[in-house]
C-alpha cells in the first residue's frame, strides 16, 4: 500500500462528483415542488423547468468526474479500486464506470436524464405533471447515488489509502461488449420513464389521446434501443461464456426482455387507438407497465436475493439505498394503479349519470371520420390478440424470473427456472404471435370477410412452405446438412420426448410466413406511403431473428474432444492438435493455440482455432482458471470452440497398503513396501513408495516419494509411469505404512466442446434490421404533421394503389 497523500486534483474532483449528486438531489426535489406550486406563481413556473435541467446537467457532471478518476486510475477510490487496472486499456477503464452497482445507478440516471431533456419540451398541456413524474424519479435514483456513491475514499485511520493497483474488472467482462452493450441497453431504459411520466400526466389531465402522438416516437425509440441492448448481451454471452448459446433466460436478462415485452405491446395499442379511438384505458395501463417491472426488476437483481440463481453478479445494495428504492416502487405502483383505479371509477360514474368522459380538448386523432363496427376477422381484432400474446409472453417471463425470489422469502435454496421450461410454455405465445405479425398487416381495418382473408393469404402461405420445404432440402442435399443436426430431439409438453425435426421446421415455416407476408406488404406500400413501411421492416428483422436462434440452437450438432501435446482429439469431422500457447497462463490475453485439421486428410489444415485461457490468483486457495470460447464464422454457421479448463489430475486418490495391488487404466499397480532416506522429522528426509508397474508387457520399479520441507511441509516427488503419466506420493501413514497415490498427466489435458452452430449470421442480420427499421419508423411518427402530411399525399393513379390507401384507412 501506498500512504501518500492523493494528490489534490483528485480529491477535488471526487468531492465535485459526490457534490453534483447531492445538488442535482435538491434541484430534482426543487423542480418538483416548482412543478406543484406552478399554478400560483409564475416565479415557480419559471424556476421548474431551469432546476429540473441543471440538475440533470450535474449529473452529466458528476459521470464526468467519475470518468475521469477511473481514466487516472485513481485507486484512493474504493469503486474505482474495485473495477479499475493499471493493466487494462483505456476503453476497459471507461467501461469500469459502469462495471458495478454504484456506477451502473448513475448511468441509468444520466441517460434517464438525457430523454428528459429531450421530451419535456414537447409534452404540451401535460408538462407540468410529466416534469412532476419524472424530477421525481431522477430524484429518487440521486437519492440512490447519494447513498450508494462512486465518490467513496479508501480510509485508514482517517487517511485516504492508494493501493498500487486495482482488482480490476471481473474476467468475464473484459470483452469488447462491456464498452457498447450497458450504455446501449442503459439508454433503452432511461426511454422507459418516458412512456411512464407520459402516461401518469395523461391520467391526471384526463387527457387519454392528445398524448399518443406525442409518445409514440419515444415508444418506438424505447422498443428499438432496448432491443437492440438485449441482443447486444445476448452476443456478448455467445462469445464469452463458452456455452453454446446467447440466451439462458437468467433473470437478470429476463429483468430487460419484459419490459421490451410490455413496450411492444403498447407500441401496437397505440396503433389501434390511433386508427380505432379504443383502447385508452388499456394503452395508459400498457405505457406505464415497462417501467413498472423494470423497477421491480432492478430491486430482485440488486437487493441480492438472486445473489445465488443469476450468473450476473450484483453486489447487495446499502441498506439507506435499497429503501430508498422500495419506497420508489411502492411509490410508483401505489401511486399508478390507485389514480388508474380512481379515473376508472370517475368515468364509470359519469357513463351511469350520462356525463362526458372526455375533455373538451381531448380529442381523438380523427373525429372526421367515424368509427365503425370491428369485425371480428378485421386487424383491429388481430392486434388485439397480438397485444394479448406478446403480454403473455411478458407475464409468464416475469413469474419465471420472480421464483428465485419468492423461494428466499420462503428461506428455501434460490433455483432458477431451467431453460427448457420456459421454452415449453413461451412456445405456446410466440408461434400465434409470430402468425399475427404475418397476417395483420393485410387485413383492413373494417369489412373484412373470413373467406376474402383466406384467399389473399393463400400465395404467401403457399411461397412459405416452399422457403420451408427448400429449407429442408438444405438439410439433407447438400453440403450445408453436414452442419447440422438431422436427428433433433425436443420434448414437447415437458416430458414428452419426441422427434424434433418436423417441430423445428414447422417453427421456421412460421417465421418464413411472417419474413414473406410482411415483405409481401412492404413491396405494395412502397410508393402508397414514404416510410410507412418500416414497421413491417421490424417485423421481418424479429422473424429472421428468430429463425437464426431456433435453427441455430435446434440444428446444433456438438461433440466432446480431449486433447493433449502429440497426442490429437477428434470430433465432428475435425482433428485438433495442441500447438502451443501464446503467452503464459499469468497474461489476461493468452490463448491456447489448436490446429484443426479435417479428420478424413490429415495434411489438411482447415483453420486454427485460438479459445483464451489464464489463471487468476486466489488468496488462499488455487488459482481460478478463466477461459472464452473461439468463434470461426463461416457464411452458413459457425465452429464454436469452446475450452474448458485444462486437467492434470488423472485419479482420484488411491489408497494400498504394503502387498496390495489396484488396477489402473491399462497398469497394476503393485505398492511392495515402504522405505526412508535421512533422519525422522529433519528436514530432507525422504518417504519412498516402491511400487512395481506391470503393463501387461513388462514389469518395472516406479519411485515416487515424499519430501519434508525445511518448515515441516511436506513435498511430492513425482515419477514417470510412461510418457504421459506420473505417480506422486499424496500422503503416508507412519502407523500402518499405507500410502496415497495420485496419477497425474504430465502434460495438461484440454477438454473442448466443439459446435456447429448453423445460419447463426441470421441472429446478426435480424437484430440490425429490426433496429434500423425501428428507429426509421420513429424518425417517421417524430412530427405528427409530417405523419399526416404523409397520409393524405396524393396515391398513384392506379387502381391497385387506390385500393391499398383505402385498406391502410
Amino acid at each position: 500500500m501506498n500512504l501518500a497523500t492523493p494528490p489534490a486534483w483528485s480529491l477535488w474532483a471526487g468531492d465535485f462528483g459526490r457534490d453534483a449528486v447531492y445538488l442535482a438531489a435538491f434541484l430534482f426535489t426543487a423542480s418538483v415542488v416548482c412543478w406543484l406550486l406552478a399554478p400560483r406563481s409564475a416565479t415557480f413556473r419559471k424556476a421548474a423547468p431551469i432546476t429540473l435541467n441543471v440538475g440533470i446537467l450535474s449529473l452529466f457532471a458528476s459521470f464526468v468526474s467519475l470518468g475521469v478518476l477511473f481514466a487516472a486510475s485513481r485507486f484512493e477510490y474504493s469503486y474505482v479500486f474495485e473495477h479499475g487496472d493499471l493493466d487494462n486499456p483505456l476503453q476497459y477503464r471507461i467501461a469500469g464506470i459502469w462495471s458495478g452497482q454504484q456506477g451502473s445507478f448513475l448511468l441509468w440516471a444520466c441517460a434517464s436524464g438525457l430523454f428528459a431533456l429531450f421530451t419535456v419540451r414537447g409534452t404540451g398541456t401535460l408538462r407540468r405533471w410529466y416534469s412532476v413524474v419524472y424530477g421525481t424519479f431522477l430524484a429518487a435514483l440521486a437519492g440512490i447515488l447519494a447513498f450508494e456513491s462512486p465518490f467513496n475514499l479508501n480510509m485508514v485511520d482517517g487517511h485516504a489509502v492508494v493501493p498500487q493497483n486495482g482488482a480490476g474488472l471481473a474476467p468475464s467482462l473484459q470483452n469488447y461488449w462491456v464498452v457498447i452493450h450497458p450504455p446501449t441497453i442503459f439508454l433503452g431504459f432511461g426511454a422507459l420513464t418516458v412512456l411512464f411520466a407520459y402516461a401518469f400526466a395523461a391520467m391526471v389531465e384526463k387527457d387519454y389521446t392528445t398524448w399518443l402522438p406525442k409518445v409514440r416516437p419515444w415508444g418506438l425509440v424505447a422498443l428499438s434501443t432496448l432491443g437492440l441492448g438485449l441482443c447486444m448481451g445476448g452476443f456478448w454471452a455467445y462469445e464469452t461464456l463458452g456455452w453454446g448459446g446467447f440466451w439462458m433466460w437468467d433473470p437478470v436478462e429476463n429483468v430487460s426482455f419484459v419490459p421490451w415485452c410490455l413496450t411492444a405491446a403498447f407500441i401496437h395499442g397505440v396503433i389501434v387507438q390511433s386508427a380505432r379511438g379504443t383502447k385508452k384505458s388499456a394503452n395508459i395501463i400498457l405505457g406505464g407497465l415497462p417501467f413498472l417491472t423494470f423497477i421491480y426488476g432492478t430491486f430482485l437483481t440488486r437487493s441480492g436475493f438472486l445473489s445465488d440463481a443469476s450468473v450476473h453478479s450484483f453486489a447487495e445494495m446499502d441498506r439507506s439505498a435499497l429503501k430508498l428504492l422500495m419506497g420508489l416502487m411502492g411509490i410508483s405502483f401505489v401511486g399508478f394503479f390507485g389514480l388508474f383505479g380512481y379515473r376508472a371509477w370517475q368515468m364509470s360514474k359519469e357513463a351511469k349519470a350520462g356525463a362526458a368522459t372526455v375533455k373538451p380538448n381531448s380529442k381523438t386523432l380523427d373525429e372526421s371520420k367515424p368509427v365503425a363496427e370491428s369485425s371480428p376477422y378485421g386487424r383491429e381484432a388481430l392486434i388485439n390478440l397480438g397485444i394479448a400474446t406478446v403480454s403473455a409472453i411478458g407475464v409468464a417471463t416475469l413469474i419465471g424470473m420472480s421464483i428465485p425470489f419468492v423461494q428466499a422469502l420462503k428461506h428455501q435454496p434460490s433455483k432458477v427456472v431451467e431453460e427448457g421450461l420456459y421454452h415449453q410454455v413461451l412456445t405456446w405465445f410466440f408461434i400465434p404471435t409470430v402468425l399475427l405479425m404475418a397476417v395483420a398487416p393485410f387485413t383492413p381495418w373494417k369489412n373484412a370477410k373470413g373467406k376474402d382473408l383466406a384467399s389473399r393469404f393463400y400465395s404467401i402461405l403457399c411461397i412459405s412452405v416452399g422457403f420451408a420445404g427448400l429449407f429442408l432440402i438444405c438439410l439433407v442435399f447438400t453440403p450445408f446438412g453436414k452442419v447440422v443436426d438431422h436427428s433433433p430431439v425436443v420434448t414437447l409438453l415437458g416430458f414428452h420426448n419426441v422427434p424434433g425435426l418436423a417441430w423445428i421446421v414447422f417453427l421456421v415455416g412460421a417465421c418464413s410466413f411472417c419474413i414473406v407476408g410482411n415483405g409481401w406488404r412492404i413491396w405494395e406500400l412502397r410508393k402508397a406511403s414514404r416510410l410507412g413501411w418500416a414497421p413491417f421492416l421490424s417485423h421481418i428483422g424479429v422473424a429472421i431473428l428468430m429463425f437464426g436462434l431456433i435453427v441455430s440452437r435446434g440444428f446444433e450438432q456438438k461433440d466432446q474432444v480431449m486433447v493433449m501435446k502429440d497426442h490429437p482429439g477428434k470430433g465432428l469431422g475435425y482433428e485438433f492438435r495442441y500447438r502451443s500457447m501464446t503467452s503464459n497462463e499469468k497474461d489476461k490475453n493468452n490463448k491456447v493455440l489448436f490446429d484443426v485439421y479435417s479428420a478424413d486428410d490429415p495434411k489438411k489444415l482447415l483453420f486454427t482455432a485460438a479459445p483464451g485461457m489464464y489463471k487468476v490468483p486466489v488468496e488462499g486457495g488455487p488459482d481460478n482458471t478463466m477461459v472464452w470460447p473461439a468463434i470461426v464464422h463461416r457464411p452458413l454457421y459457425d465452429v464454436y470452440v469452446s475450452l474448458r479448463p485444462p486437467q492434470n489430475e488423472a485419479s482420484d486418490p488411491m489408497s494400498l497398503k504394503e502387498g496390495d495391488a489396484k488396477v489402473f487404466g491399462g497398469f497394476v499397480i503393485h505398492y511392495d513396501k515402504m522405505s526412508m532416506t535421512g533422519q525422522p522429522g529433519q528436514p530432507g528426509t525422504a518417504f519412498v513408495a516402491n511400487l512395481t508397474i506391470d503393463d501387461g508387457k513388462q514389469k518395472r520399479s516406479v519411485l515416487p516419494s515424499l519430501e519434508l520441507g525445511s518448515e515441516g511441509a511436506p513435498v511430492p516427488h513425482a515419477a514417470a509411469v510412461d510418457d504421459n503419466l506420473n505417480v506422486e506420493v499424496a500422503s503416508f501413514n507412519a502407523a500402518d505404512r499405507s500410502v496415497t497415490l495420485q496419477f497425474q498427466l504430465s502434460s495438461p489435458m484440454y477438454p473442448i466442446d466443439v459446435f456447429h452452430k448453423p445460419m447463426t449470421c441470421l441472429v446478426w442480420f435480424g437484430t440490425g434490421l429490426m433496429t434500423v427499421a425501428g428507429l426509421l419508423a420513429a424518425a417517421y411518427r417524430r412530427a405528427p404533421s409530417t405523419a399526416k402530411a404523409a397520409e393524405k399525399a396524393p396515391v398513384a393513379a392506379s387502381g391497385k394503389n387506390r385500393r391499398l390507401a383505402k385498406q391502410n384507412s
